[in-house]
């Protein structure tokens, strides 16, 4: 059976998105699965979500159907995967040693998903990549390739800017709004009506339930954006702080790696519209070409494709 396909994966705090390519880059197929970052969901579901994504993409290639552990590199002659989560050698060893499981032995990137924003984003992969959805981070590349990394630290340690950290915001505003403590009336609504609930009380059992993800919660962040966008002022204050959040990302990525005019690439559900446009405000530093990265897995997949041209 002919080696004649790339794969291209990236995992996320929210989805998990598998591309398969032809050798001259042409999509062939796309799975879909849950998160598949191991901090957030553990090991072994990330590794679940990761074989539903690539399994489901290998499916809808003719003849490309997986027969289970051992058999992807029957037809992938390289891969490369960005991970949300992925921050030390010992999480790309943990990866590795399950791709290998399934046949993937050479030709294999295991990247943070921070990488895919940077190279999908810039012509020549230098500059700063930044994401914002379920968590936030951001990453610095020199000409010479030095590098800085920024945020990244889960939504206990940090994840500034985030989908998480606008939605903790935005639960605790409407909460004090439900009991009189404030009058975000507005940004109460939206909470309820995102989920479907009737009554502010019911926030309490449905934020706590077992099945209750951090991305989940995260996904509030898209209509308090919205209604951000709409001009009430309890929304605008959390953009606002979450503009500021990232915009201390960039400037610190730029100012330690001296980057004069970097090309900037914008990743993740959260960087777009308003938030977008708040944050170029709070941007300290001169920044050159704005990118938006709407789909990191095709990063993901150029950079197998490159590897694969340079072997």
């Amino acid at each position: 059976m002919a080696v004649d396909l790339i794969l291209g994966v990236e995992g996320g705090g929210t989805r998990t998105f598998a591309l398969i390519s032809d050798l001259s880059g042409h999509v062939l197929a796309r799975g879909l699965a849950p998160s598949s970052s191991h901090r957030r969901v553990g090991f072994e579901r990330a590794c679940q979500a990761l074989a539903t994504a690539i399994e489901g993409a290998l499916a809808q290639v003719p003849g490309g159907s997986a027969k289970g552990p051992g058999h992807w590199g029957d037809r992938i002659a390289a891969a490369c995967f960005g991970l949300s989560g992925v921050d030390q050698p010992s999480d790309q060893a943990m990866f590795a040693d399950w791709i290998r499981h399934h046949g993937l032995v050479s030709n294999v990137d295991v990247l943070n998903g921070s990488e895919l924003i940077l190279v999908g984003g810039t012509a020549e992969g230098w500059g700063i990549g930044l994401f914002s959805g379920t968590g936030s981070v951001c990453l610095g590349r020199t000409r010479d390739g030095r590098t800085a990394r920024v945020g990244g630290w889960g939504p206990l340690l940090g994840d500034e800017g985030s989908g998480y950290q606008m939605a903790l915001q935005a639960l605790q505003v409407a909460t004090q709004a439900a009991d009189g403590r404030g009058n975000a009336s507005a940004l109460l609504n939206t909470v309820l009506r995102h989920w479907h609930l009737e009554k502010p009380q019911q926030l309490i059992d449905y934020v706590h339930r077992a099945e209750t993800t951090t991305a989940e919660i995260a996904e509030i962040a898209i209509p308090i954006l919205e209604l951000a966008g709409k001009g009430d002022p309890d929304a605008r204050k959390i953009m606002n702080h979450a503009a500021q959040a990232l915009a201390r990302h960039v400037n610190t990525v730029a100012r330690q790696l001296e980057l004069e005019r970097p090309p900037l690439a914008l990743g993740g559900s959260n960087l777009r519209g308003e938030l977008r446009s708040a944050l170029m405000g709070f941007v300290q530093v001169p920044v050159g070409t704005i990118t938006v990265v709407p789909d990191p897995a095709q990063a993901a997949l150029a950079i197998a494709r490159r590897r694969l041209q340079t072997k």
